[in-house]
């Protein structure tokens, strides 16, 4: 099928629109198509106008693109799809999707329908400028690059490129002020047949260099964002032609840049601050051009970011580097103090906390670091999207607590501190590296709190756990180091703040990672022992948990964690013991029988194994069934592979009591 530049006409489109802005706008309204643009490279611009039986019009922009079949127009319709949520001030807002046939030209059309300023574009104020050799003031252009900078990083934040950005496809409104409009995606950005024989050369001058290998990303926009913002400064000593030209040479070699700028920096002296952006947006290679988030860290944008009016950007604060070191060289009241002093400056917070950090191994410092967790989870809460700076928090809550378990000292970890850390999960989710510290964190959390910490008892035996020995530093935590403390006020904030349903949800994406998995064990385990669980988590949670153990059936300890987990869980209630036997993936009872024989010199995985045995065999079907599979032939195995284990000895006996005495019961 060929591409041509031909739209279906009114009347053939007129059913179809009835529907939509019938449908969508929930009105009853008479569109009439007011103008077509001129075509552009990807398809053709309509402007509507809808009036309603009240007589209110209203005007609407609608993009047709040309598919080459069904399958790419349903892909492209999928990808468009996420442009329906964006919604910032300079943005142009799409209001619908849809895809209809024509039979006039025997093709299939993508609709994108977008709001109409009934304003002009960029291109039509440049090309004014150029035709007077007018150049565009200082204070425009800084607007200009604000408002542009904020949007591509709202749309990057959400992992959506523009890939067309060009003069053309930024609304100029009043003021003036500017607006991204007529993005693209990916499948039509990379129909090759239709760049080559609809796209002319003019059109190519913004695009990247790597784009016309079709490869597309955020680096992508900053690049074309860099070809706009030089073609607004330089209209009024290059004409069109030339402009085109520059750009064209430039992607081969960014050094053509650096005449122009010279005439430019002749002709007015008030650009100057803009040159050093451009060099940096217009690198031939992406690797070394900067992304949005990049950007808002220049202080010139930053101020260009101030005259865009309402960002999306939280703009950073600075206080002079001397001043900074000067007061963060006292000790850690005065670190503290200093910290208090400026919550808004990210600068100052993660200094205080390399500075804290530098006195973890001071025994004489740690009570008053001890005192210092409030004040690093709401610096890590209040500049949350910096993730080098919740790292180094992290880190430190990590050190503090670790010593705190050690030494048994309570420490005072309020609700504040769950929500904190709940609230950083959720941003850095995708980060499982980071991810797996968080659930460390949070699994030594819920050791803690600021009340009574109780040692975890087998409740059916009252046999204590054995007490936990040494936490090290950092990230890792060794196979031999067991979590075996609960607090069940740290567990009743964890479960205030939400926590459950994203342990959940961390759980299932990440059941390859053997360190988060033993993290969410254990902080399971302790929602499970505090009573913190509903009735609606037990039949999932018990599902996760079989999932840990099969995905990582090689790591003791984390079987340990999950069988213990399993057994609180069974205890609480009957539909977890049923959810281990009718599990989806395979009956848990075998998967009972291969860890135990994967860890059968292991007594902890044995115990917690006969612990979780001994409370599903409290439930008569459950009982039955565990009979029908022989489990008293694996138990009187672990009975003889550890005769001198009193809690094993113990558990064992009290299960095949339960076991033999149902059976006489029944014969």
């Amino acid at each position: 099928m060929g591409c041509r530049a031909v739209c279906p006409s009114w009347k053939n489109m007129r059913f179809l629109w009835k529907g939509f802005f019938g449908g969508a706008l929930g009105v009853c309204c008479t569109p009439q198509v007011l103008e077509q643009l001129q075509p552009g490279a990807l398809g053709t611009m309509l402007v509507a106008q809808l009036k309603t039986h009240q007589g209110a019009q209203k005007k609407y922009a609608i993009k047709q693109v040309e598919c080459i079949d069904q399958h790419q127009a349903n892909v492209a319709l999928k990808e468009a799809m996420d442009l329906l949520k964006l919604c910032h001030s300079n943005i142009c807002a799409y209001k619908e999707l849809f895809l209809t046939w024509s039979n006039e030209v025997s093709s299939l059309f993508l609709c994108l329908v977008m709001q109409h300023s009934g304003q002009g574009d960029l291109s039509a104020l440049i090309k004014e400028k150029r035709q007077k050799s007018e150049k565009i003031t200082d204070m425009v252009v800084q607007k200009f690059l604000g408002q542009m900078v904020d949007a591509l990083f709202y749309i990057h934040k959400q992992n959506i490129w523009h890939r067309n950005l060009k003069p053309s496809n930024i609304l100029v409104t009043g003021e003036p002020s500017f607006m991204l409009s007529d993005f693209s995606t990916e499948t039509l950005m990379k129909d090759e047949l239709k760049w080559k024989m609809r796209v002319e050369e003019e059109s190519k001058s913004w695009m990247a260099p790597e784009t016309f290998g079709f490869s597309f990303t955020e680096k992508s926009d900053i690049w074309s964002l860099g070809c706009v913002l030089l073609d607004m400064m330089s209209c009024f000593v290059l004409n069109a032609e030339e402009i085109n030209s520059l750009l064209r040479d430039i992607r081969g070699d960014s050094s053509c840049l650096e005449g122009v700028l010279t005439l430019m920096q002749d002709g007015e002296s008030s650009y100057l601050p803009f040159f050093p952006l451009l060099v940096m947006m217009l690198q031939i290679e992406p690797c070394m051009r900067p992304t949005a988030r990049d950007l808002v860290t220049v202080p010139f944008v930053g101020k260009c970011l101030t005259f865009a009016g309402d960002t999306s950007i939280k703009l950073k604060k600075f206080l002079p580097p001397t001043i900074t070191d000067v007061l963060l060289q006292g000790g850690v009241e005065s670190v503290l103090e200093f910290m208090q002093a400026f919550w808004d400056i990210e600068e100052v917070q993660a200094k205080g906390i390399q500075h804290l950090a530098s006195f973890v191994h001071d025994k004489s410092a740690f009570p008053s670091l001890l005192t210092c967790t409030e004040v690093i989870t709401l610096a890590m809460k209040i500049h949350t999207d910096s993730l080098d700076l919740q790292v180094e928090g992290c880190t430190l809550l990590l050190e503090i607590l670790s010593q705190a378990l050690e030494q048994e000292v309570m420490m005072a970890l309020d609700e504040s501190v769950a929500s904190c850390l709940l609230h950083t999960v959720r941003k850095h989710s995708e980060n499982e590296e980071f991810l797996s510290m968080l659930c460390t964190l949070l699994m030594m959390v819920s050791a803690s709190a600021n009340g009574l910490v109780l040692p975890v008892c087998y409740l059916s035996l009252n046999t204590l756990v054995p007490p936990i020995s040494r936490l090290l530093s950092g990230t890792k935590i060794p196979d031999s180091v067991e979590f075996l403390w609960f607090s069940e006020v740290a567990a009743e904030n964890l479960r205030k703040v939400g926590i459950i349903p994203d342990l959940l949800s961390i759980l299932r994406r990440f059941l390859h990672n053997d360190k988060i998995c033993f993290s969410c064990c254990a902080v399971l385990w302790s929602l499970a022992v505090s009573g913190c669980l509903t009735d609606s988590d037990y039949e999932p949670t018990a599902a996760l948990l079989l999932d840990a153990l099969r995905v990582n059936p090689q790591r003791a300890v984390l079987v340990k964690n999950g069988c213990l987990a399993l057994a609180s869980l069974v205890r609480l209630s009957e539909a977890a013991a049923l959810a281990i036997l009718l599990d989806s993936k395979g009956s848990g009872i075998e998967l009972i029988k291969d860890e135990y024989h994967l860890h059968s010199n292991e007594p902890g995985v044995a115990e917690a194994l006969c612990l979780l045995m001994n409370e599903m065999v409290q439930y008569d079907e459950v009982m039955l069934y565990m009979r029908s599979q022989k489990m008293e032939k694996l138990l009187c195995e672990i009975k003889f592979q550890f005769p001198f284990s009193t809690e094993v000895q113990t558990l064992v006996d009290a299960t095949l009591f339960k076991l033999r005495k149902e059976k006489k019961c029944f014969v």
